[in-house]
């Protein structure tokens, strides 16, 4: 990369005047000086590239999108596993909603997810995200945790009693209640169920 320059002209000359440099073309040889401070000159060994360096950042998006669904689709399928003596033949181990500040005009909006486990008689709340995804990605954590608390990380779980102490199960595992501080107080909720496919956006 160049320096900064005054106009569109200085600054392509100055760039061809390092590429020159930079390959040691006869007349530029000493038109540059390396930084002895710079890690490429102090280090025994050429230091690392960035990560994701020879990628744009539409690749870099598409990418984190990969990673997101991949993470919701393996709580998913650790659900059905767990659960598979309970679910009927083509029921949905969970439903999703979501509820998104009505007074916030940024984009992603700001976004909560709810989701609901009816063959385990749960529910989790995730916190407050940036868009869908993430907030998805906030409430399957809390059902992650859930799963390994309940199994030990081994075997499959049972169905607990719907006569269960929601409210104590539910303070556990749900992200921020309403009317916490810094959480939005008015809320537009959207529903949605099935599986992940259906509810990534």
């Amino acid at each position: 990369n160049g320096g900064a320059r005054a106009s569109e002209g200085a600054a392509a000359e100055d760039t061809a005047r390092r590429v020159l440099w930079y390959l040691q073309c006869p007349g530029y040889e000493n038109a540059f000086s390396l930084d002895p401070r710079a890690p490429a000159v102090s280090a025994k060994a050429i230091p690392a590239p960035p990560v994701n360096w020879a990628s744009d950042a539409a690749e870099d998006c598409a990418l984190q999108m990969a990673e997101r669904k991949t993470a919701l689709m393996k709580v998913q399928n650790r659900l059905q596993q767990s659960f598979a003596r309970q679910l009927r033949p083509g029921q949905g181990v969970w439903e999703w909603t979501y509820e998104t500040d009505e007074e916030d005009s940024a984009w992603p909006p700001l976004c909560r997810a709810t989701v609901n486990i009816p063959v385990a008689g749960r529910r989790f709340t995730g916190g407050w995200a940036r868009g869908q995804r993430d907030a998805q990605i906030e409430a399957c954590n809390l059902v992650t945790s859930f799963l390994s608390d309940s199994s030990g990380g081994n075997g499959p779980l049972s169905r607990f009693p719907s006569g269960a102490s929601s409210s104590e199960e539910l303070s556990q595992f749900e992200g921020l209640g309403g009317g916490a501080a810094g959480s939005p107080s008015e809320v537009g909720r959207v529903s949605l169920s099935g599986d992940v496919e259906a509810s990534v956006f």
